[in-house]
């Protein structure tokens, strides 16, 4: 984030102006309304502090002014620049660019508005400020201390400044995530030489430990709590606490937990030591010689972590107020840093945990599909290897039965004659359904080859009927024929053995399934130029809708009782499925249940200059996806389950957060290379955190996502307004969304190819 620079008319002025202009707003504020409103460089967020500057903002319905100083560089003496204005718009402008804490914003921003301006106020308020200005001057002037004064103003000025850097050293290292421990330990050596103390230290509640930072403070055990564990002493000869790690004399703090709750800050001199803690902890300070005690509580999330002690033990000490306020500025810099050490405690956690659940479903998909490999692999061999085996002694069994029924070496009887008649039928429909298994072994290993030649249509079907009519006719089946083919309609071009077998199972089963007096049909005709139709109608048994997605699977049937009733494996439509894709075209089913079945197959019409399909080209390896983590924040479980799942198969690690607040954080640590964003969270509006990530220097570029409600294209515009690269509206679909992800990752590299 840049430097601060309010809208204000600025001038170079000395640091006594800027302080006594100050000093005149808060006290001027106070004298107009006692319920106006002060703010100071406290009010700003911690992570802005540094960039901010020095300021004092008063505002009430009856007053507003503002004074604002950039800290001076070592070139430029004791001048800085200095905005001042007694103008509500620029104070209106004022709060809403410089980072204030959002409750005193909102404050103070209601005042404003409720702010009426009085007649010749501002006349009144610029002589007020001159008769201060001057008195202030005249009073200097006129002490014999006025050197003595001087000096101690610029003391006190020098002080200030001092606090200020050491407090945004301490934001900045916060802000560069340094390690906690070491974080801590410098902060406490450098506050403690700052003031002078004889010995400062932190004082944890509960259990909470951290690595142990180089030097001599020892790694806490785990079971540890309410002890202390940093310090920082100002002379080599003060005793250490760390080595006396006694919780009684330390156990009469929880008397006060309620006051450290409430954010109180406690101080105890020798004198009123002995009716605030118990006589062994007096006992404990007396032989410490602790001459002054003061506790500033240390809260994370409004929750008490610890105390910060400082002592002084070679006198009484006064503490005076800016040196109280600016420990409580320190106990609310070190929580900041231990929650945001929390944060990214629980971060890592969660990244490893996901990592490794995603590494063990990705090997555990892997292993699934090698076992599925080899299964399918070991199934089409044993097919194959069967097939071929029971080929050969079935040509023997149909082919000799075939001779006895022609030329019999003798009478046959009758019943001889139908048992050899049964054994060739039989021999024939085995043969048929080995065939299928080698076709079905061939096609799911790709080693099915079409072989393509053009052919006329009618003679096809005519060769169809006669083959099929007397199958019909033995079943009491009418079968019927229509050709709906116009000049020039008759020729087409494909794998005329393939079609012909796509044609006799189609019959077969629809004769199969027709009762005695039912009727069968097959028509032929084109839809357009380039695809010709098949249809095959009867007044069968009809299929259930719940059961037609079984229709097409090998080895099922639709019901144990068809097998029984009707016989067959269940092959014939699974083949012929893919007989159909393998030529480009597409097979339906249209079934009523007692009314009968329609299956349609529509089929493409190949270049007659083709002779031959190539093999299939292997399948295209997919490249792998953008590395880097998505984060996905939603609080509602079943959505987020859903989304992660389907962006782990794809490749991406996913980081799943509940709420828009913590994600912030977490998202600045991850650096991850998109984010899901639902814009419903508890606590932050989706907008709102999608806002708050572009204005962060190393999130601008984040590619984001935001699922929302359905809006009006205005409230989509808006809310890419916000920052949002492109938005999908409740309910999700997953596809679309993966699809949404994976053009926003890419769409880089196709740019950079498309500039080339």
């Amino acid at each position: 984030m840049d430097s601060f620079q309010p809208h204000l008319p600025q001038q170079r002025l000395p640091i006594a102006t800027f302080e006594q202009l100050r000093l005149w707003i808060e006290q001027t504020a106070r004298e107009y309304d006692q319920e106006a409103i002060v703010l100071t460089e406290r009010a700003v967020r911690v992570q802005s502090l540094s960039q901010v500057g020095q300021f004092t903002l008063g505002v009430s319905p009856q007053f507003c002014a503002v004074v604002w100083g950039n800290p001076p560089k070592p070139e430029e003496g004791t001048l800085l620049a200095v905005g001042f204005s007694l103008e509500p718009g620029h104070l209106e402008r004022f709060l809403e660019d410089c980072p204030l804490k959002t409750p005193l914003r909102d404050r103070a921003l209601k005042h404003l508005q409720a702010y009426e301006l009085q007649p010749d106020q501002h006349s009144q308020l610029t002589l007020h400020l001159a008769q201060f200005i001057s008195d202030r001057g005249s009073s200097m002037t006129s002490s014999p201390a006025t050197a003595s004064t001087t000096g101690q103003m610029e003391d006190a000025l020098h002080q200030h400044r001092q606090q200020e850097q050491l407090l945004n050293q301490v934001t900045t290292q916060t802000c560069q995530s340094v390690a906690l421990a070491v974080l801590i330990s410098n902060t406490v050596d450098r506050v403690c030489r700052f003031l002078d103390l004889d010995r400062l230290c932190i004082y944890q509640f509960d259990n909470y430990t951290q690595d142990s930072p180089q030097g001599d403070r020892p790694k806490l055990p785990p079971q540890s709590r309410d002890c202390i564990t940093y310090e920082a002493l100002g002379h080599e000869s003060r005793p250490s606490l760390l080595s006396r790690q006694d919780s009684l004399n330390w156990r009469f703090l929880s008397q006060f937990r309620d006051r450290y709750q409430a954010g109180e800050t406690l101080i105890f001199s020798q004198d009123s030591l002995g009716e605030a803690i118990p006589p062994v902890s007096q006992a404990y300070f007396e032989q410490l010689n602790i001459q002054t005690h003061l506790t500033v509580p240390i809260r994370i999330q409004g929750q008490l972590w610890g105390v910060l002690l400082a002592h002084q033990c070679d006198r009484p000490r006064v503490w005076e107020r800016r040196e109280q306020e600016f420990l409580e500025h320190i106990a609310d810099h070190l929580s900041v840093a231990i929650y945001q050490a929390q944060l990214y405690a629980e971060v890592q956690q969660q990244k490893e945990t996901l990592e490794q659940r995603v590494e063990q479903r990705t090997q555990d998909l892997r292993d699934a599909l090698v076992t599925a490999q080899v299964a399918n692999q070991t199934r089409s061999d044993f097919l194959a290897t069967v097939s071929h085996e029971l080929r050969t002694p079935l040509t023997c069994i149909i082919g000799m039965s075939s001779t006895l029924l022609r030329w019999s070496f003798g009478n046959l009887t009758p019943k001889q004659r139908d048992y050899i008649q049964s054994i060739y039928n039989s021999g024939e429909h085995l043969m048929e359904l080995i065939n299928d298994l080698l076709d079905l072994s061939e096609n799911e290993s790709g080693k099915t080859v079409l072989s393509f030649s053009e052919f006329s249509l009618t003679q096809l079907a005519q060769e169809m009927f006669c083959m099929m009519v007397d199958r019909a006719t033995v079943n009491g089946v009418h079968l019927a024929l229509d050709l709906q083919l116009r000049d020039r309609q008759d020729r087409l071009c494909a794998d005329r053995d393939r079609l012909r077998q796509i044609l006799f199972n189609l019959l077969s089963n629809a004769i199969k399934f027709t009762a005695t007096g039912g009727q069968a049909l097959l028509r032929i005709y084109w839809q357009d130029a380039d695809t010709v139709v098949f249809e095959v109608a009867d007044t069968g048994i009809g299929i259930p809708e719940e059961q037609r997605s079984l229709l097409f699977q090998m080895f099922r049937q639709l019901e144990s009782t068809y097998t029984r009733q009707y016989g067959g494996t269940g092959l014939g439509l699974a083949l012929t499925k893919q007989l159909v894709e393998l030529h480009g075209g597409l097979i339906k089913v249209d079934s009523e249940v007692g009314v009968g079945s329609k299956f349609t197959v529509r089929l493409p019409c190949h270049s007659s200059t083709v002779l031959e399909q190539k093999s299939p080209p292997p399948p295209r390896i997919p490249l792998p996806p953008r590395k880097g983590h998505v984060v996905l924040v939603v609080n509602r479980e079943d959505e987020a389950i859903l989304i992660c799942d389907l962006l782990t198969a794809a490749g991406y690690h996913t980081v799943w957060m509940l709420d828009g607040s913590t994600a912030l954080e977490q998202i600045k640590m991850l650096k991850p290379v998109a984010a899901i964003i639902d814009r419903q969270l508890p606590g932050m509006d989706g907008c709102e955190l999608t806002q708050l990530l572009r204005q962060l220097p190393n999130t601008q570029s984040l590619k984001i996502l935001l699922m929302t409600d359905p809006l009006p294209p205005e409230g989509l515009a808006y809310c890419q307004e916000q920052g949002a690269d492109t938005c999908l509206t409740h309910p999700i679909e997953p596809e679309e969304l993966l699809t949404s992800i994976i053009e926003l990752l890419v769409e880089p590299l196709v740019s950079n190819s498309d500039s080339e």
